[in-house]
């Protein structure tokens, strides 16, 4: 009988351990998706200037890369428990961009058929202040239009 419960007790713990103990590769504006062995009620990010995380449902979490750099995230059961931990470490996404260096200034730029030119962290400040500017305006261009507040 005592092993029996002993048994039971050990497979409980198992159940409710922290799931995988490597670190979880996120690029920066990409975003990956982890199902957790219970629901969640509560999640907590280290840093949330570097990654952010949302629960879905009870089961699915939903982890964004912000900025490049390392941080963790802890998922927590309606009891306080902790069902999921692990590190998270947001790199740029290398596929398909480039780095361009003029002097000590760097512009990066994200590549498919035409290469255009996306700010990140360590580029030129003024490049992308301008850049940001200019999707400032687009997207005031877009509220305006879909506010219907269009003077024609």
């Amino acid at each position: 009988m005592f092993n029996r419960i002993a048994t039971a007790f050990t497979l409980a713990i198992v159940c409710v351990a922290p799931v995988a103990a490597h670190d979880l590769a996120v690029p920066v504006e990409h975003a990956e998706v982890i199902r957790l062995p219970a629901e969640a009620s509560a999640i907590v990010v280290g840093n949330p200037s570097i990654a952010d995380a949302m629960v879905h449902d009870g089961r699915t979490l939903i982890v964004t890369g912000r900025l490049q750099g390392r941080t963790n995230v802890i998922a927590i059961d309606r009891i306080g428990r902790v069902i999921y931990e692990r590190d998270v470490v947001v790199s740029n996404p290398v596929a398909g961009q480039v780095a361009l260096f003029r002097g000590p200034n760097q512009h990066t730029l994200s590549c498919g058929a035409v290469c255009g030119e996306v700010p990140r962290v360590g580029d030129d400040t003024e490049r992308t202040e301008a850049l940001t500017d200019q999707q400032r305006g687009r997207l005031s261009i877009v509220d305006t239009a879909m506010s219907g507040d269009n003077p024609q």
